[in-house]
C-alpha cells in the first residue's frame, strides 16, 4: 500500500528526509528527474512485453531512435522545474535533441532549481538548447515527439494565468507523448480542482506518493496514467510520519491483492470455496440477477444459488447452466413475496455468504422483505442496488443486524440517498464521508466512482487505481457485487474481499476496454475477462 498525501503532507515528508535523515535534498531532485527518464526510455521502448510498463530499454539500433526523438521540456522556478532540468540534462546525454523553455527569467530561479540548471549550462551538451518562454513562441510550430510538463508544483492553487496558461495551452494541441512531474499544471492537488487550462498528461510520474487531488472527479482526464517513483525515502521516514499525522488513505497496489487474494487448496471441493446465495431480480430486471451470480461463479464461487421470483423461474432456467436458479414466491408486480422469507432463510443456513438486492425493485413488500432479511440474518452479506434503497430512512438496521460483517456498495447517487447529504458535497468530501459511515455503522462501505473507494471501520480508505470510463454501464455494479460475495465466500474477511474485488473488477474492465474498446463494453463481457484478470493478478 502507498500512503495518498496531500501536498502539505508530502512537503513534511520532504522536509523530514532532508532534516532528520540527512537525505541531501538535490539527490532527491535527481532521483526525481531519472524515475521520470525511466518512464519516458519505457515508452519509447517497443518491447514484446504485454505490460505497459516496460522496464528494459535494449534495442539494436537504440541509438539511433533516441538521436530522432525531440523533446520539449516547459521548466518553472521551483523545485518541479528543478526536477525538469535533471530530465532536460539525462535525456540530452542520452542522445536526444532536447529544448528548455524557461517560463521566468533565470535570474528567478533559487535553490536546488538553480544549482541544476547551471550544471545544464556546464555540461556542453550538444543536443541540448534553452530558450526563455518568448522566444519559444517564435519556434512554436516545431513538432516535438515528447513534451514534459515541470512548471508549477504540487503547492498550485487557483487559476493558471500568462506565461502558464499560454504554454499549457500549446502543449495540449500537441499530438506528442505528454508527461507531468509530479503533477500536471493547472491541477490542485489537494482538491482536484480545476479552474483554468490544465495540462493533459498522458503519464504523471508523481514523486515518493500519490496525491491525494489525483483521486477526485475528473483529475484522472489530466493526470493520465499515474506512476509513482520512488525517490529514496526511506520506509523509516513514513512510519514516522504516519505515526505523528494518522494518515489513512492509501493506494492499493497490485502486490497487495497478491498477498490477500484466497488461496485455493489442492484438496479444495465445491463446498469448502465458496457458496453463495443471491436474492435478485423481478419482472423486468432479471439482467441484474444473471450478472451478478454468474460474476460470483467466474470469480471462483463452489456453488451459486440464485433466488429469484417463481414467474421468471423459466426464462432464467434457460439462462443458467453453473448457477442454480430458485424460484420463490412473488407479488402481482412480479418481485418476491413477503412469504418467500422462508425460503430465503434455509438457503441462509446453507450459503457462507448472502448477496441481496440486485434488480429486486422497490416493491413495497420486496422493501419490506429485504429489511427482515437485513435485520434477521447473521451471515456475511453484500448489500447492493434495492438492498441499499430499503435502507433509506432505515439505518438503525444496521446498527441492530445480526450479520458482524455486511459490505454495502453504493454509488454516489445511492450514498447520497442513505446520507442525506448532496452527491456534490459528498464528491468534495467524499473520504470524510466514507470514514465516518464505515465507523459509525461497524460495516465495509465501498464508494463506486471514479475512483471506487473503500472504507472499513477503523478509519483507514483504500483507493482502487484499476478500471476506466468504459466500466459506466448497467450493470456493471452488479458484476462487482458478485465479485466480493464470491471472494467473502473462498475465504477473504471482507474489507480484503471488497478490497481485492474492486480491483480485480477494474482490471477486468482494463482488459475488456483492451480487447473491445471502452466505448463498446459491455458487463457481460467482464464477466468472460475474470478470469484473466485474476490468473494476471496471481497468476495460475
Amino acid at each position: 500500500m502507498k500512503l495518498i498525501l496531500t501536498p502539505e503532507q508530502m512537503k513534511s515528508v520532504d522536509e523530514y528526509a532532508i532534516k532528520k535523515s540527512h537525505i541531501p535534498s538535490l539527490r532527491l531532485m535527481e532521483n526525481a528527474g531519472k524515475a521520470v527518464v525511466e518512464e519516458i526510455l519505457d515508452r519509447l521502448n517497443p518491447s514484446t512485453s504485454s505490460d505497459k510498463k516496460r522496464r528494459n530499454f535494449r534495442q539494436e539500433n537504440v541509438g539511433q531512435v533516441l538521436k530522432m526523438t525531440n523533446v520539449v521540456v516547459f521548466c518553472g522556478k521551483g523545485n518541479n522545474g528543478g526536477d525538469g532540468f535533471v530530465v532536460a540534462r539525462l535525456l540530452s546525454e542520452k542522445g536526444m535533441n532536447v529544448t528548455v523553455v524557461l517560463i521566468e527569467s533565470e535570474k528567478e530561479l533559487s535553490g536546488d532549481g538553480a544549482v541544476n540548471y547551471q550544471r545544464l549550462q556546464d555540461g556542453k551538451i550538444t543536443r541540448l538548447q534553452i530558450l526563455e518562454f518568448g522566444k519559444f513562441l517564435i519556434l512554436k510550430n516545431k513538432k516535438f515527439d515528447i513534451v514534459v510538463d515541470a512548471m508549477l508544483g504540487t503547492s498550485f492553487r487557483g487559476e493558471l494565468k500568462g506565461k502558464y496558461s499560454k504554454a499549457v495551452e500549446w502543449c495540449n494541441k500537441q499530438s506528442s507523448l505528454k508527461i507531468a512531474i509530479d503533477i500536471p499544471t493547472g491541477l490542485n492537488g489537494e482538491t482536484g480542482e480545476v479552474l483554468s487550462n490544465t495540462f493533459q498528461a498522458d503519464a504523471t510520474v508523481t514523486m515518493s506518493n500519490p496525491k491525494i487531488g489525483f483521486y477526485r472527479e475528473g483529475a484522472k482526464e489530466f493526470t493520465g496514467e499515474v506512476v509513482v517513483a520512488d525517490i529514496g525515502i526511506s520506509k523509516k521516514v513514513f512510519r514516522y510520519f504516519k505515526k505523528q499525522n494518522h494518515t489513512n488513505i492509501m493506494l492499493v497496489e497490485e502486490s497487495d491483492v497478491q498477498k490477500t487474494f484466497p488461496k485455493r487448496a489442492s484438496n479444495s471441493h465445491k463446498h469448502s470455496v465458496g457458496k453463495i446465495f443471491v436474492i435478485a431480480g423481478s419482472k423486468g430486471m432479471m439482467g441484474a440477477a444473471l450478472l451478478c451470480s454468474q460474476s460470483a461463479m467466474r470469480t471462483g464461487a463452489g456453488q451459486v444459488i440464485l433466488g429469484i421470483p417463481d414467474s421468471e423461474y423459466a426464462t432464467i432456467a434457460k439462462r443458467t447452466i453453473e448457477v442454480m436458479p430458485l424460484g420463490l414466491p412473488v407479488t402481482n408486480e412480479g418481485s418476491l413475496s413477503s412469504k418467500a422469507l422462508d425460503g430465503i432463510e434455509k438457503r441462509i443456513d446453507w450459503s457462507n455468504v448472502v448477496l441481496l438486492g440486485c434488480g429486486l425493485s422497490g416493491n413495497d413488500e420486496t422493501q419490506q422483505l429485504i429489511r427482515e432479511i437485513i435485520k434477521k440474518s447473521d451471515k456475511p452479506m453484500v448489500i447492493d442496488a434495492d438492498g441499499l434503497n430499503a435502507l433509506v430512512g432505515n439505518l438503525d438496521l444496521l446498527i441492530k443486524r445480526n450479520s458482524k460483517n455486511i459490505v454495502l456498495t453504493p454509488h454516489r447517487g445511492e450514498f447520497s440517498r442513505l446520507i442525506g447529504i448532496s452527491s456534490k458535497e459528498i464528491e468534495r468530501n467524499k473520504y470524510s464521508f466514507a470514514a465516518n459511515f464505515a465507523q459509525e455503522y461497524n460495516l465495509i462501505l465501498v464508494l463506486k466512482g471514479a475512483p471506487t473507494i473503500t472504507a472499513i471501520p477503523c478509519g483507514k480508505i483504500f483507493v482502487n487505481p484499476t478500471g476506466n470510463s468504459g466500466m459506466s454501464t448497467a450493470g456493471s455494479g452488479d458484476v462487482l457485487a458478485g465479485i466480493i460475495a464470491s471472494l467473502i465466500g473462498q475465504g477473504n474477511s471482507v474489507s480484503d474481499a471488497a478490497i481485492n474485488g474492486v480491483f480485480v473488477h477494474g482490471r477486468a474492465g482494463d482488459f475488456t476496454a483492451g480487447k473491445v474498446g471502452m466505448h463498446g463494453m459491455i458487463a457481460s463481457d467482464m464477466i468472460k475477462n475474470l478470469p484473466f484478470a485474476i490468473t494476471s493478478i496471481i497468476g495460475k
